[in-house]
């Protein structure tokens, strides 16, 4: 008996000295202790020189200082298909545990509810992303290069007008596609070119006629010299509101015909209230996914990173990543008959014939 005992109490000392090594190794991480020496890959997709680029480089400089163990963060450029290409991976193969981060077109989120790609290209549901914030809201403007001859939009219902952009997805395809359905604009949209800097320059070498999906942000940010030297006229806003610097140029607004056409058209323009979104995959480590949403408001107060944004003509009025997703979910909740109606103005033109 008394050998059984001491053979128990033996085996007793002998699990209570190892639970430590087994229990230790499972206890979660906080997250200053796992992003100490990581490296944390943002996925920017659109190419360098674009846009998203300027502002998510912007970002990649101030963010990691504001992250639990001030991780490097090393932006990585994948343009493809107006950044699908990117929402996709970001997705469906990034690691989920809170080292990859993405930029991505601010109207994708919208492809699965618009129906503006083939549904087999579109391998993501907007909701279930870590939505971590933008950085501003935008005002997109459509603007042709002053020696085309154009002078106003109603000149954009009598004469072909060229305009270019990355794919069926971007903006630069979206609201001119709308625009010729929906106001019976001209406007011929050529495809292929990598980003809003190379349309740009086809626009400036004469190539194109002008450009129905860049933003006020951006042009201000690669040639702010374009409106006060007149080299281009701006003919409309396509936003849900006048930007400051424009109070004289319409709104695409103000050439709908009804009521429900203005109820497609706000659903459309609606991802321009979060201008410059960022997001991380879904199902990240809850304290993670906090601490990244943290870091990037902290950011968007950060005095240096607002001394930077002013240098480079960069606009910041910030969105929460918890206003994002309610704005998504308000989005989603759209009533069908104004889904049906802004659907149809968002179709391709094949689409359209295939009808």
């Amino acid at each position: 008996m008394y050998r059984r005992i001491q053979t128990s109490m033996t085996l007793l000392v002998v699990c209570l000295g190892v639970m430590p090594a087994i229990v230790m190794p499972a206890m979660a991480q906080t997250p200053g202790q796992f992003y100490t020496g990581k490296q944390i890959n943002f996925i920017i997709g659109y190419p360098a020189g674009s846009g998203y680029d300027i502002y998510g480089r912007l970002l990649a400089s101030h963010l990691g200082g504001h992250i639990p163990g001030q991780p490097t963060i090393v932006p990585q450029n994948m343009p493809a298909a107006g950044s699908l290409g990117a929402t996709n991976y970001i997705y469906t193969r990034a690691p989920r545990d809170g080292t990859v981060i993405g930029a991505i077109n601010r109207s994708v989120p919208l492809a699965p509810l618009l129906q503006t790609v083939a549904a087999g290209s579109i391998n993501f549901d907007p909701l279930k992303f870590t939505w971590l914030g933008s950085m501003s809201k935008e005002f997109t403007i459509g603007f042709v290069w002053s020696a085309s001859g154009v002078n106003s939009f109603d000149d954009l219902r009598k004469h072909e007008v060229t305009t270019g952009t990355a794919a069926v997805t971007a903006d630069g395809f979206v609201f001119p596609n709308m625009m010729n359905r929906m106001l019976g604009t001209k406007l011929k949209i050529i495809l292929g070119y990598p980003g809003t800097k190379e349309v740009y320059l086809a626009v400036e070498r004469g190539e194109l006629d002008g450009y129905f999906g860049g933003t006020l942000s951006s042009l201000l940010g690669s040639y702010p010299g374009w409106i006060t030297d007149g080299k281009i006229k701006i003919l409309v806003q396509i936003a849900l509101e006048k930007a400051p610097q424009l109070p004289d140029v319409p709104l695409l607004s103000d050439f709908v015909r009804s009521d429900a056409e203005r109820q497609a058209l706000k659903l459309v323009l609606s991802p321009q209230l979060m201008g410059r979104p960022y997001l991380a995959p879904p199902d990240l480590p809850e304290d993670r996914a906090q601490a990244l949403r943290a870091a990037f408001d902290a950011t968007m107060k950060d005095p240096s990173f607002l001394a930077d944004a002013s240098k480079l003509s960069v606009d910041v009025s910030p969105m929460s990543g918890a206003e994002i997703v309610q704005l998504l979910k308000d989005i989603y909740a759209t009533p069908q008959d104004v889904v049906a109606l802004a659907r149809d103005a968002l179709k391709t033109p094949d689409d359209a014939k295939a009808q």
